[in-house]
């Protein structure tokens, strides 16, 4: 074969290759994405972290309350922009579980600018006091939209 075939064929394969991960990747997240919204109404435990300690766990019926009740209702992929307008290291960080295996986790991040939040996303931050937060699904780097409940557990357990 000549040289020119060669890198046609070559390049040919890796376009296929990126096609193939970017579906992967994608069939993934949704995957992820139904498993939670699927298995949510079976968490019974809810833990508080805020860097490596722990705040407060709560499980079984007293962990309904801090539970969400439409986990992932509205996401929003938060380009690498919109993610420095949040504090770079987490404020809290919440953890989801069904019998001690962890379904989900999430960030809560502390706005830093507030002046660069668009309508959308601004839609999505929750105060508590005078500092904003947002939920943040690091492992798909997503925002979540807020919800009483989250905001009803950090109120309660902040220090």
């Amino acid at each position: 074969m000549t040289k020119r075939r060669w890198r046609l064929i070559i390049f040919a394969a890796i376009l296929l290759i990126g096609a193939f991960t970017v579906q992967s990747r994608e069939k993934n997240e949704n995957e992820a994405i139904s498993l939670i919204i699927d298995q949510a109404t079976k968490i019974d435990s809810v833990e508080l972290f805020k860097g490596e300690q722990s705040l407060f766990q709560a499980t079984n019926d007293e962990a309904k309350e801090f539970i969400e009740k439409y986990p992932l209702s509205h996401i929003k992929k938060l380009s690498k922009k919109e993610r420095t307008i949040f504090e770079e290291k987490p404020a809290y960080h919440i953890v989801y579980k069904i019998k001690d295996k962890q379904l989900y986790e999430v960030d809560i991040l502390k706005v830093a600018i507030s002046s660069e939040l668009d309508e959308e996303l601004q839609q999505m931050v929750f105060t508590i006091g005078d500092k904003q937060y947002l939920i943040y699904w690091a492992k798909e780097k997503r925002a979540l939209e807020q919800s009483t409940n989250t905001q009803r557990l950090l109120e309660e357990y902040q220090h």
